[in-house]
């Protein structure tokens, strides 16, 4: 954050910050994004600090207003993991138990892997995501059966237990052991457990079934090879089943927001805080980095250090949009942002080219919400 300190009360210090954060997300779309949103809790203030800039579309007809629906993508990976832990709280399962106890063989990974190291990403599954190395035409239709075949391809990458590696596999297969032992699908789990009883009526599993399109941000892609027409519209997809639990779900910054602040209490509506998320925590330490993928990571949650704090979240890149919701246990203020843009080259080229303006951007909420709660 750049400009000089802010000081006098809180509602003065909110207001200031979200001058800057604005500025932040201008700079963004200048960048080369079409649309850059956060919403922030600062504890004390009475309403959050919004702030939008861009458009809701790449033609620019609309403006963005930071409500619309965007494509969480990896932040699914949260809402599975809380249905395992619901499932643990209810004695249905036990996290020390090999997953493979209640769903069967699974390929590419050792058998007694166990449901924590599943949620913490430590099982050493094949990630079916790096097995796939372009981006695809036309938009492929994909069930449990199906991903763990391609993730077969990328085999077994180490045994249970060894390390941490961030890992797509992992939470589809969590979320086919959640609808077995529930025997529900996931989707009606998380609905009759976690997003009605919070009030997130705009949280949805993009499973083909209706959800707001009209209501959404546009992102887009196009797809690397044999594809010559304009960018894809992802928000008019059919489905986001290329991505399952691991990354399928929409919803909007005020829900994800209700959540952020949720975790933050130790008793709401849903049952679950951070700290039954931040436990069996996985460290890298200086091996195996890479820039873009956390090196600290909970039972579906990752840590990263901004601001000089601990923030525990989740963030999620799908094609065309980027996102993240985060909370800071030791101030309470949380944020919860996205972003649009068109994707192109294979997924990793889309990390390289636009990932760093999104996890900057992320720091500037950070700096933002710990800025108005701090007189300097």
């Amino acid at each position: 954050m750049t400009g000089a300190p802010v000081s006098g009360g809180l509602e003065a210090r909110a207001a200031a910050q979200a001058r800057r954060l604005a500025a932040a997300a201008e700079e963004m779309v200048a960048r080369g994004a079409f649309g850059v949103a956060a919403m922030l809790h600062v504890p004390g203030l009475e309403k959050p600090i919004v702030v939008a800039a861009g458009h809701a579309d790449r033609e620019g007809r609309t403006a963005l207003t930071g409500r619309e629906g965007f494509a969480i993508a990896s932040q699914s990976k949260m809402f599975t993991a809380a249905a395992v832990l619901l499932l643990a709280k209810e004695g249905k399962v036990r996290l020390s138990d090999p997953v493979t106890k209640y769903v069967g063989p699974v390929p590419a990974v050792d058998q007694d892997a166990t449901l924590v190291q599943y949620l913490n990403h430590t099982s050493g599954i094949g990630n079916f995501i790096h097995a796939v190395t372009t981006l695809p035409w036309p938009w492929p239709k994909l069930d449990y059966e199906g991903i763990l075949q391609i993730a077969a391809l990328h085999g077994k990458r180490f045994p249970a237990g060894a390390r941490l590696d961030y890992n797509n596999t992992d939470v589809v297969v969590l979320a086919r052991l959640c609808e077995i032992v529930s025997g529900m699908p996931l989707s009606q789990f998380l609905r009759e457990r976690v997003f009605t009883p919070l009030g997130m009526t705009q949280t949805y599993v993009a499973d083909g079934s209706a959800w707001p399109r009209d209501h959404m941000a546009r992102g887009y892609y196009v797809p690397a090879q044999g594809y010559e027409g304009e960018p894809v519209d992802v928000s008019r997809l059919p489905d986001y089943s290329i991505a399952g639990a691991a990354g399928n779900m929409v919803s909007t910054l005020p829900d994800m927001l209700t959540w952020a602040r949720a975790l933050l209490s130790q008793r709401n509506a849903a049952g679950l805080s951070v700290s039954d998320f931040v436990a069996d925590v996985a460290d890298l330490g200086t091996d195996y980095v890479h820039w873009f993928f956390p090196r600290t990571y909970g039972r579906g949650v990752e840590r990263w250090c901004w601001a000089g704090k601990s923030w525990w979240g989740h963030r999620g890149s799908f094609f065309g949009y980027h996102s993240g919701t985060f909370v800071e246990p030791g101030s309470g203020a949380a944020f919860a942002m996205f972003m649009t843009m068109c994707t192109q080259g294979s997924f990793m080229s889309f990390i390289d080219r636009q990932g760093h303006d999104y996890m900057a951007f992320m720091e500037s909420c950070c700096h933002a919400a710990l800025g108005a709660l701090e007189a300097t």
